[in-house]
């Protein structure tokens, strides 16, 4: 509930304070641009919560194009290899993914959630510069492995990164509108995850692939900007998280 200009979260963790200072100001200022734009009330909400800066940072995530799907498969086809391979490729990615899993539950004993999710991003784009590199590399077998090792290896991050911010989102946001944010948060993900079919579309053909990567390269490293400026705005309302 907003009361003077505090949100206040409620949490079943017993001695966790989960009051979070937004002021009067930053909320009418939040407001009145929601209004201004038309924005409808859910994403007005959403927006409204001090959170909201990780969950479209792992919404922008969903640009990316590298991963083992349709259309990474398509241009791994094209430059030679065999469904077989790929799909074994695929396999040895979902079980690093899984890893990922196992990072966070350790990582969680040790550190907060804002570090994890600082790490994760960051182990992400790094695998990510691999990838991108490869584009420059002339050796055809040494370019096809650093891509395909990038791409797997930023699972991890990507798992990581993913269960932190739903973490935060669990612990941060009331109960009574956790199922308008994450209808939000739903959306959004899907809309950049259309968004990578759309640029499939238009840039078809594979020696255009270095754009695809780009573009979730660039993404990546533009969700990683963000959740670093959240962070670092509001670390008075995650000091305790």
């Amino acid at each position: 509930t907003i009361k003077s200009g505090i949100v206040k979260h409620p949490s079943s963790i017993a001695g966790w304070d989960t009051t979070t200072s937004i002021s009067a100001d930053e909320e009418s200022i939040i407001m009145s641009r929601c209004r201004a734009c038309c924005l409808p009330r859910g994403l007005e909400v959403y927006l409204r919560e001090p959170i909201f800066f990780g969950g479209f940072a792992l919404s922008l995530l969903y640009l990316n194009i590298l991963s083992f799907g349709a259309i990474m498969t398509a241009y791994l086809v094209w430059r030679g290899m065999s469904y077989e391979s790929i799909g074994i490729l695929r396999g040895i990615s979902s079980v690093i993914g899984l890893l990922g899993t196992v990072a966070y539950h350790i990582s969680s004993k040790r550190h907060s959630l804002s570090y994890i999710g600082s790490w994760s991003i960051s182990f992400q784009f790094t695998c990510l510069t691999i990838c991108f590199a490869s584009l420059y590399v002339i050796d055809d077998a040494l370019s096809l492995f650093m891509l395909i090792f990038g791409v797997i290896a930023s699972r991890i991050g990507l798992y990581v990164f993913d269960l932190s911010i739903t973490q935060f989102m669990q612990l941060l946001i009331p109960e009574d509108i956790r199922g308008v944010t994450g209808g939000v948060q739903k959306s959004l993900n899907g809309f950049f995850d259309l968004t990578t079919y759309g640029l499939g579309l238009i840039f078809s053909n594979p020696d255009d692939f270095y754009i695809l990567v780009a573009t979730g390269y660039v993404s990546v490293g533009l969700a990683m900007c963000i959740y670093f400026w959240g962070i670092h705005h509001y670390k008075d309302a995650l000091q305790n998280v």
